[in-house]
């Protein structure tokens, strides 16, 4: 499954650390508040990092080895779905491609095994890997509504192996003024940064 499906089938979402700066050259974006780093699985995998505003919670209810990380807002929750924010990591051989072929058949998923509507791209970067953001409309399943996402999800190239991360924020109320403020902070402080 896709780091980027993987993601956006998280439908129901039920240590920070502010000191560390990043040992690289690499420039990513910079946002005010704490900032969480995201445990790693091995010595070979690059570190993510997530601004985590107010009200957002940690939960570990879906984590698996796909889906590496989750936040959710219980404050905004608005008939019955609670504003999420879930970041995923997968390792991807070079035999898929340039980074863009990868971000490319990430959205290509969403629309074949997903069925979302309103898929609209734009390139982007994160700490200096090729990225790509995504907003989308994903359909209701079951009891979940109907929800507007966006994905940002980044190729991190260390030789010959590639790893796919997808940070992808959603709601039923995409016009709430806290929402948009809290997730344009997700997303634009995400980071994706060498093992150390």
């Amino acid at each position: 499954m896709s780091a980027v499906l993987a993601a956006a089938l998280v439908v129901a979402l039920a240590g920070c650390s502010d000191d560390a700066k990043p040992a690289t050259a690499v420039a990513c974006d910079e946002v005010s508040g704490p900032m969480i780093d995201i445990p790693t699985r091995t010595d070979q995998e690059p570190r993510l990092r997530l601004p985590q505003p107010q009200g957002w919670e940690r939960t570990t209810k879906l984590d698996s080895e796909t889906i590496r990380f989750a936040l959710r807002n219980e404050g905004l929750a608005e008939e019955g779905f609670t504003p999420n924010a879930v970041v995923t990591l997968q390792k991807v051989g070079s035999d898929l491609g340039k980074p863009q072929q990868i971000l490319d058949a990430q959205n290509q998923q969403l629309v074949t095994k997903l069925k979302v509507k309103d898929l609209k791209s734009t390139p982007a970067q994160v700490c200096g890997s090729q990225a790509q953001s995504t907003t989308y409309t994903a359909p209701a399943m079951g009891k979940i509504p109907a929800r507007n996402a966006t994905s940002l999800a980044v190729v991190y190239q260390a030789g010959d192996v590639n790893y796919v991360s997808t940070l992808t924020v959603q709601t039923i109320k995409a016009d709430n003024p806290t929402y948009v403020t809290d997730s344009t902070t997700i997303l634009k402080g995400f980071q994706i940064l060498p093992p150390k």
